[in-house]
This record gives C-alpha cells, structure tokens and sequence, in this order.
C-alpha cells in the first residue's frame, strides 16, 4: 500500500505541476496575443477598448473598468467600463484619493480583495460608481505604470463570489496592464507628434498667406487697390459669408465700408455712417471682438444694424487695423451658416494681415497726400524689400539699423528689445558717433520704460535735460548726452517688441515731422518682420520637436517590435544593447541585471566599452552610481566627472568617463537592473536621451518579464518531464517484481533493471541478517561481469555499516581513498577499488 500510495502522490503531483505548465502557457498566450494587437494600435481609444475587451473574455468577469488620471484636471477618466453583459458610459468625476483605485496608484501595487469586502471599503473610504447597484465581493486593481508615474488603474470584479481571483489570475492582469501602459505611452507620443505637425502646418500656411499679401501690397500705393487685394485675399482663406473692410475718419467721427463681399456678391456702400458701439470699442481697446455663439445678443450690444434681406451671422470677427497708436479701420468674417466658426489661429491670421494693411494704407495716404514724400516711401520700400528676405532677427535688426543710419545721416542710434519675461531690455544694435558699441542688457527703465509702457512716440527737439528727467531717462554710463532724439515704440498687434531711438549730439531741432513719420513707418515694418522671423523661428523649432519625435517613436517600435520575437534573456539584453550603441554612438553601453539567485547581487549581461564586450558579473548592490539608479528607482543624468564621483560613483584610475545616463528597468514596482550610455565628453545627454532610453527600459522591462515566464514554463516543463520518466522507471521495476516471488528473482530484476538504467555501472545488492549479523551479496556485477561473493559479518565500521546504522545514504565522487579511509572501509576480495559510489539503503 505504501508503494502503491506514493504512485498515487507521484501522480498528483505530475498533474499539479502538468496544470501549472498549462496555466501559465496559457497566459504567456494571452499576453502575446495582446501585445500583437497592441502593437498595431496607436489610438488611445482602440487601446483601452482591445485590452478591456480581452479582460472580459479572459475572465469572465461581470465588473471591468480602466480609470486614466488626468493629472491637469484632477479628473477621473473612465474609458472603458463593462458591468453585467453591456458598455456603460461614466461621465469625468473629480480624483479622490480614497478608494482601492487610488490606493493602487498611490502605492503602484496591484491591490486584491477577496472577502470581507464591505469591511475593506469602509476602511479605504471606497463607493460606487457608474451603473454599479451592489459591490463586488472580490476585486483586483492594478495600476497603469509609465515609469514611476502611475496615470489610472485597471480594475475586475466579481459578484457572485469571495475569493474568485488567484494568483496567476493576479499576475496575467499585472502583466496586461503593464502592456496597455506602454501601448499608451507609445500612443501619447504620437498624437503629440500629430499634433506638433498640425501646428507647424498651419503656422507654415500663416506665413506663406502673410507673404503672399505682404508681396501684393508692396506692389500697391492706391487705397482702393489695396483694399481688393486683402478682402479678396481674406474672402479666399476664410469659412465666412460675409466679409467687410471698414475705415474710420477720426475728424468727423464716422466710418465707411470701402470692401463688402456678401453671400457671394460684392456690395458698394459709400455712406458715411457715425461711429457705432463697436467702433468706438475697437478704437479704445486696440484688441479683437470675436463672438463664436449668442451672436443675437452681441450683436446688439455692439450697435451692429442687420440690413434688411440679409442674414444675422451666427460667428463674427472684427479685427482692428492702424498705423502706430491710430486705429484707422477694421477687418470683418461673418459666418451665417453656424456656431464656433472661428478659431485662435483664424484671429491670429487676421491680425498679422490688420498689421501688414495697416502699415500698407498708410503708405498710400501718405503718397497721395504728400507727392513729396516719394523719396521717404523709396526708403520705406528698400527696407521693406531687405525685411522680406529676412527671417533671422538680428540680421533684421542690423538691416533696419544700417538704412536709417543712411538715410538720417546720423551716426547715433540704437534699436532697443523687451523681454517681458525677465523685464530686461535688449540693446542689439548701438551706435554712438559712428562707432558700433556693445553693452549688456539692463532693466527696464528711463526712456525705454516710458516709450514701451505708454506706447508713445517721444520727440524732444529742445531743452533735453528738462524733458529727460520728466520721463526719467538717464544717460547710458559710457555714451555722451544727446540735444535731440527720436524715440518710436517698435509694435506687432497688441504687443511692445521695443523702440527705435535717433539721436542728435550736436544741435537742437534736429529732427522734422517727416522724420518722424518716416520712423515709425520703418518701425511698423520691422515690427511686422520681426513677428514673421520669430513664427520662422517657432516653425522650426515645432519642426524639429516634430522631427525628434518622429525618430523617437521609430526606434522605439523598432525595438519593439524585435523585443516581440525574443524569448531569451541574453538574446533580449543583445538586441537592446546593440541598438542603444546603434542609436546613441557612445563609447560605453552596458545593461546590469540583479542575479535572480541574490537580488544584492548584480550582473552584466551586456557591457560594450569603446567596441569591446566585457565580460562582469558578481558585483555587489551597494556602493556605486548603477547600485544608487537600483535602490532609488530614479534616473540618474551626470554630465560631468565631478557630478558622477558627488553621486556615488566608483572609477579606476585613467577611466575618463564625462557623462553618464542610467535609466533603471521596473517589472512593477521592483527594479530588476539598470540600463546605460556613457560618454567621454562632457554635457552629452539631454532630456530627449533620457525620454528615449526611459521608454526603451520600459519595453525591455516588459520583454524580460515575458522571458522569465517563458523560462519558468520550460523549467516546470522540464520537471514533469523528469519526474514522469522516474514514474515509467519505477512502474517498469514494479512491474518486474510483480512476476516475482522468489527472492533471488526479484533481487536480480531490480539488479538489472538498476543496471540498465545507469548505463551498466558497477553495482551489487546486500542484505543484512540482523539475527546472525552477516551480510549476504545475491547481487553483484563489477566490470560487467557477474561475480560471486562469500556473506561475511557486518563489522563496526566502512560504507555498508554507517548506512545500515545510520539508514543515511552515502555518495562519493571524488578522493575515494580519503572517503575509505573516512569510513574505515575496505575493498571486498575479489573486487576492485572504484572511483565513485552511491550506497543507498533499503528501508
């Protein structure tokens, strides 16, 4: 029956370990088929709906929702949430920190209730949400990690009974949530890249609209002229019915509509009519009127008439257009169709165009007023033609700095930046007496102050120590004290880029009205290119953000998506090791991994240095900058030698190592080694490298958890294998004996079959007589020759009587003759002395 017994548990632990094995195949299954899905989405919510999906199928479960945070809004977010056979719909609700979901990400644990789950949710502050009417009375919560940070939580529940969820049920969700995790980030990253395209598209499209009108207004002094070009330029680019340039006449106070396009005819009105609410609103305000709804009711608070036979707008823009301080008309898009018609970038167009056809008007006033101002207009014109082939500010600056130098004949002037930020002035370009001088920049205050806070043009053509201390102005340390100046407030739509300042040190009254004129004129012109480079500018910077984020995301899935074919820890550590040496181009690449046998413990698999691989294993978690990145579950960026040695790093001598970039690989909430570049100059990572090399540990953590579990499958394997091989041993010798039963029978088919088993070793059978103390041998084969020896007594001492005694067993394989004499044994006559033995008793 003992026999029998232990087939009987030998048995049921084959099966045991045989349904392990099936289980997890099972989930390396489930979670592969994910992760291809995964990988063919980058759409945050085809994501949550693949994974919330495969939730239900995989567990059956009543209960299951996804919860992101948006950490801007402090709102919930609820995705995904399936309750009872159907999809429900969960309105953003305020984040709590009570509750098993919170607790989950707070602690970034996967948090499990199986019974006792009103108690538990009394204790945690947890309630109800969506169409829920009843708690579940099991529950497992697992959080959404992207590195450290947790963005939402994962959650199943069961209804209809306490402890429904096991562990592999436990880890299979850990593993699903950690893919959904990186298939969002990857997600995330892309919709960014999307989005900064978008904008730089439109901002691409803006200023190519913007010289487009820009070359057609340097083409044109006739007022009426310009007023087709933009409003036939603006009917083309807009989603507008209606579109109205207005002019006001500030001397008698009433407006006229020299361009009306209206439900696709053009309309003249020549009425002169009073200035409405309106008016008079864009004129204080200088700032844009836009009503996107309630247009009925804005329209009559603003004194807007709808002529009889037409439609009232349901949007409306009025975008005021002027020359210096003067507003002189204003630009009008009625949308009839619809609401929201408008948007920022739509206003931000139409106020550069205001700019460009202001300053474009009034170069035609002035030529049709003043035929002797052709010569000032001639200088406007090169500088405009200069401005337009520059998009470099400082190229600008020297530009408009170098013409007015020319044409005022003046060797003293200085163009003057504001930095609202830092409240500093910018002094680019300084001329005094001729000679180009360079100062620092300098707080906001004297004649800058003044000129930039109130917008004005300041002239002082006499008595300049009076009027300079008015406006508190002192005089720049280093430069003389001018006699005469010119001070002309540089402005793009509603902000103050700086001024333009003309000085005179030798005479009084230096400067006429035409010069004034003629310099803002020239400011208004720089103000507009200025604006146009700093858009250049932002274009290219939104560009190449684009451009890196592209690279970015191409590397990553690249990685990825060998990651999705590997299932063997080095060839995983190879691949991502090669492919940061690839990307990065530095001269040390190492990935350090803890010993899965001692965590304090670390390895590296993989340890490039300038092309070499090294070998390093065995080094103890403690000391060193790699163990800080481990115990910390921090980045750790030094781009200096001295930075490295202040966090703990350990070098030899004429190692010259500048900078350094750890990144540590998470499988949860443990961190399993570390993954890292380093350069031999200093300064070398920012914060691109480390948003790369942070997502690609990140998918590595996720392959290596992948691998572990193939190789914890295989070694289960491998262990049923075995003990269902021992069982065929053990049922064959039973079976063998069962045919037995004489004595001598069954010692020479257990004999044999031993022999067999191990490959015809040397071996022998005896059995001791406790009654008579003598120690029979009906079994022995020495040499593959069976041999026939005498009983002799038991004795005090040697192999056969420690085991008899002890009933331990006896395994020498090495220093036999130590071991014979250890024993006291000795060799039995007719036999030789062999060089390994296993004695194992019969009890």
């Amino acid at each position: 029956m003992s026999v029998a017994l232990e087939n009987a548990r030998l048995f049921d632990e084959t099966q045991r370990l045989l349904k392990i094995t099936e289980d997890r195949a099972a989930e390396l299954a489930i979670i592969n088929s994910v992760q291809e899905g995964l990988a063919s989405k980058l759409e945050f919510q085809s994501i949550i709906d693949l994974v919330g999906d495969k939730v239900v199928d995989i567990f059956k479960s009543p209960l299951v929702v996804i919860m992101l945070l948006d950490r801007q809004t402090n709102l919930e977010i609820y995705p995904y949430m399936f309750e009872k056979g159907g999809r429900l719909q969960q309105e953003p609700i305020p984040h709590d920190e009570n509750g098993f979901g919170p607790q989950a990400m707070r602690t970034r644990q996967t948090v499990v209730i199986n019974s006792d789950m009103q108690k538990r949710m009394e204790e945690v502050g947890s309630y109800l949400i969506g169409g829920e009417d009843e708690a579940p009375k099991s529950s497992i919560y697992a959080p959404l990690l992207v590195g450290n940070e947790a963005r939402g939580v994962v959650s199943i529940g069961a209804h209809d009974r306490e402890n429904a969820y096991t562990e592999s049920d436990v880890r299979l969700l850990q593993t699903l949530a950690n893919s959904m995790s990186v298939a969002l980030e990857n997600a995330r990253l892309f919709d960014e890249t999307q989005r900064l395209l978008k904008v730089t598209e439109d901002r691409a499209a803006e200023l190519a609209i913007i010289n487009s009108v820009q070359e057609g207004l340097a083409s044109k002094l006739d007022m009426q002229a310009i007023f087709d070009l933009v409003g036939d330029k603006i009917r083309d680019m807009f989603d507008a019915q209606s579109t109205v340039i207005g002019v006001f006449n500030h001397e008698n106070q009433t407006a006229t509509v020299p361009y009306v396009f209206d439900e696709g005819q053009r309309v003249v009105d020549e009425e002169a009519i009073p200035f409405s609410p309106m008016v008079k609103h864009l004129i204080t305000t200088r700032q844009p009127v836009v009503v996107n709804e309630n247009s009925i009711e804005e329209s009559k608070r603003y004194g807007m008439v709808i002529i009889e036979g037409t439609r009232a707008p349901q949007s409306f823009i009025f975008v005021p257009y002027g020359a210096g301080e003067q507003v002189n008309g204003y630009f009008s898009l009625q949308n009839m169709d619809r609401e929201n018609a408008f948007a920022e970038s739509d206003v931000r167009l139409l106020q550069t165009l205001a700019g460009s056809m202001g300053i474009a008007l009034e170069n035609a006033r002035l030529f049709n007023a003043e035929q002797q101002r052709v010569a000032e207009l001639a200088i406007i014109n090169s500088v405009q033609e200069g401005l337009a082939s520059k998009l470099e500010f400082l190229a600008i600056i020297d530009l408009v700095g170098d013409k007015l130098g020319e044409v005022f004949n003046s060797p003293d002037l200085n163009i003057r930046l504001y930095n609202p930020a830092t409240n500093m002035i910018h002094i680019p370009y300084l001329k005094e007496h001729g000679e180009r001088i360079y100062i620092d920049p300098r707080p906001l205050d004297g004649m800058a102050k003044y000129v930039i806070e109130t917008r004005q043009i300041v002239v002082i053509n006499e008595d300049m120590e009076r009027r300079a201390a008015e406006i508190n102005s002192p005089t720049v340390e280093g430069t003389d004290s001018e006699k005469s100046l010119v001070a002309v407030p540089i402005i793009t739509g509603s902000r103050v880029l700086g001024l333009v300042n003309i000085s005179n040190f030798e005479r009084e009254n230096a400067f006429s009205d035409s010069d004034v004129r003629l310099l803002t004129t020239v400011a208004s012109s720089m103000g507009v290119a200025l604006e146009n480079a700093r858009l250049f500018d932002e274009t290219q910077s939104l560009l190449k953000i684009t451009e890196d984020r592209a690279a970015e995301l191409a590397i990553i899935n690249s990685v990825q998506k060998g990651l999705a074919s590997k299932l063997d820890m080095q060839a995983i550590y190879d691949l991502v090791g090669d492919k940061v040496r690839d990307i990065f181009n530095t001269e040390v690449v190492y990935i350090a991994i803890r010993n899965p046998e001692d965590a304090n413990i670390i390895d590296f698999p993989y340890y490039l240095d300038r092309g070499n691989r090294i070998g390093q294993t065995g080094v103890t978690l403690g000391e060193g900058i790699t163990s800080k990145v481990i115990l910390t579950n921090q980045v750790v960026i030094a781009n200096s030698m001295q930075e490295q040695l202040d966090l703990g790093g350990i070098y030899d001598e004429g190692e010259e190592s500048q900078s350094y970039l750890g990144i540590p690989i998470a499988l949860g909430d443990f961190v399993a080694g570390v993954v890292s570049v380093q350069s031999y100059q200093q300064n070398a990572f920012k914060d691109s490298d480390v948003r790369l090399l942070s997502t690609m540990a990140s998918s590595m953590g996720v392959a290596l958890e992948n691998a572990r579990l193939f190789d914890e499958t295989q070694r289960l394997l491998k262990i049923t294998e075995d003990r269902a091989a021992e069982l065929a041993i053990i049922n064959s010798v039973q079976e063998s004996l069962a045919a037995e039963l004489n004595i001598q029978g069954i010692y020479d088919a257990v004999g044999d079959k031993i022999r067999e088993i191990f490959h015809q070793a040397d071996m022998n059978i005896r059995i001791y007589d406790p009654q008579t103390n003598l120690v029979h041998v009906p079994y022995i084969y020495e040499n593959g020759e069976r041999l026939t020896i005498d009983s002799s007594p038991l004795g005090d001492k040697g192999f056969e009587w420690h085991v008899i005694r002890t009933r331990e067993t006896v395994v020498v394989n090495e220093n036999m003759a130590q071991a014979i004499e250890k024993y006291g044994s000795y060799t039995q006559p007719g036999t030789q002395m062999e060089k390994s033995a296993v004695y194992v008793p019969l009890v």
